[in-house]
């Protein structure tokens, strides 16, 4: 079975990743173009609901698949069966919710239309279920390069929502965004078949070892309610602005403003993919300080490279909205420069208790879920009732700011240190390049999106060069990310 080095599977989930929000600008530019905003914000609803969904049957099963199957303890085949087994359950129960519970989604967000979408919503969490345990198997495998072309060819697929709408759903977009979303995925699920067919023999001879079903089950669920916490606080705000904020038209402004936010967390979810299997097979291997030093590399890598995307977001929102959507999309400017670090903030949370879980330790993570599920709904309606648009997305921002204090604080008391010397510099850079994007934005206007995009690819080469420059990266930093000579030979 091929296994390929992190720094090479990191690159790789990376373009994935960046090909999934790609494919998702694409459509949010074009339903935010050709629609009305309260139109584009019932999309919105549907999408933000399908996603909070999705935590529960995506990256439970994919890391719970991961984590198990890169241990080496157990037979794989095992592992993928009776994971398989209690996803089914999960979907299940998730189909029920949305196909026989649809009028009451209606009734909660004022928009009797909704009942027919959560009817044919209902599907999509299936096909989901399914296409994640095709990535989960191969992340295990450390296959990143199956599981990266997966991420990569899917996105790719669903931009057939695009023509679906403007050709066979040119009066109901959010059909056409329903039936193009579970098309992809069948097809990938179909493709993600075929490439795991030639190593299923070697699989089913993999171990003897059983694996229990209350493991797995444990398994899935403690990672289901991690993710599904961090979902609840990147997109339960869409959801309370749709239910308490008025004009119906904030509920699309909102969207289009979450529609950048988010960028940083799908790209930071290509590092937690990684950093879970490699950890986890370092620890059990009796190799902590080689797992310390792989973590503290990532740790820096993504506070290098991904965190200067949110700082520029921020520092710009007004301009990136206005030249990619409408000037009328300016006001929820203040809500994107808060949302942009909010999901940088919520990605290291994630990455932070991958580390942590690599010891199959998941109690800290099932508490701050709970506390986190427990507290942000109540903190985001009133935010939302008393300062709007603006004000829930800054409760958002100082949210996931804190939760991912609390956990970078239980991985150094437990485990290591992530912080080196040299990521605390490249957050003090960070810093005065917002403090100087923000003046100059208010001070001069770009007005077309091309424009600004070209900006945005000189600003961060500039940046990049100074960090090599002051020696902050180097060439060292990037090889450490490499497999070990004596591992890769042994593969």
């Amino acid at each position: 079975m091929e296994k390929i080095g992190m720094r090479k599977g990191l690159v790789l989930n990376l373009i994935s990743n960046l090909m999934f929000f790609i494919s998702g600008y694409l459509i949010h530019y074009y339903l935010g173009g050709h629609t009305s905003a309260a139109a584009y914000g019932v999309v919105g609803t549907i999408i933000t609901v399908l996603d909070f969904e999705y935590m529960f049957t995506s990256n439970g099963a994919r890391q719970s698949l991961a984590r198990n199957i890169s241990s080496g303890k157990f037979n794989v085949v095992d592992v993928i069966v009776k994971t398989f087994a209690f996803q089914a359950i999960i979907v299940a129960v998730f189909f029920a919710i949305n196909f026989f519970g649809a009028p009451v989604f209606g009734m909660i967000f004022n928009d009797s239309s909704l009942d027919f979408y959560f009817k044919l919503a209902a599907f999509l969490p299936i096909s989901n279920g399914l296409y994640v345990m095709m990535l989960g198997i191969n992340d295990g495998l450390q296959r990143f390069q199956y599981s990266a072309f997966l991420a990569t060819f899917y996105p790719i697929v669903k931009l057939g929502v695009i023509p679906l709408i403007i050709f066979v759903f040119p009066h109901d977009p959010v059909m056409g965004v329903e039936v193009g979303y579970f098309s992809a995925m069948m097809i990938t699920i179909v493709l993600g078949l075929a490439l795991l067919v030639p190593i299923w023999p070697k699989l089913r001879v993999s171990g003897t070892n059983r694996i229990g079903f209350g493991e797995v089950s444990h398994g899935v669920l403690s990672f289901s309610f991690f993710f599904i916490m961090a979902s609840l606080v990147l997109s339960a705000d869409t959801l309370v602005v749709k239910s308490v904020v008025e004009p119906d038209s904030m509920a699309g402004y909102y969207t289009g403003a979450m529609n950048f936010g988010k960028t940083t967390y799908y790209l930071l979810q290509a590092f937690a993919v990684i950093i879970l299997p490699v950890v986890s097979g370092l620890i059990t291997n009796g190799k902590a300080e080689e797992a310390s030093r792989k973590a503290q590399s990532l740790v820096l890598v993504a506070f290098g490279f991904i965190f200067p995307m949110a700082v520029v977001i921020s520092a710009t929102s007004r301009d990136l909205l206005s030249t990619f959507y409408k000037p009328a999309f300016t006001v929820a400017a203040p809500a994107l420069s808060c949302l942009a670090l909010s999901s940088f903030f919520m990605g290291m949370t994630v990455i932070f208790n991958m580390v942590l879980n690599a010891e199959k330790d998941t109690r800290f993570s099932d508490i701050l879920s709970i506390v986190s599920l427990a507290l942000v709904i109540p903190i985001f309606v009133v935010s939302a009732k008393f300062g709007g648009i603006t004000a829930i997305a800054a409760a958002s921002m100082v949210s996931t700011f804190i939760v991912m204090t609390l956990s970078y604080l239980e991985v150094r008391r437990r485990m290591m240190n992530l912080m080196t010397v040299r990521t605390w510099k490249v957050i003090g850079i960070n810093v005065g390049v917002w403090v100087a994007l923000f003046a100059i934005s208010h001070v001069m206007t770009v007005e077309n999106f091309l424009i600004l995009a070209a900006l945005y690819v000189v600003i961060y080469a500039v940046y990049v060069g100074l960090l090599f420059a002051a020696k902050v990266v180097d060439i060292d930093l990037l090889k450490s990310l490499k497999k070990p000579k004596d591992q890769a030979a042994s593969q």
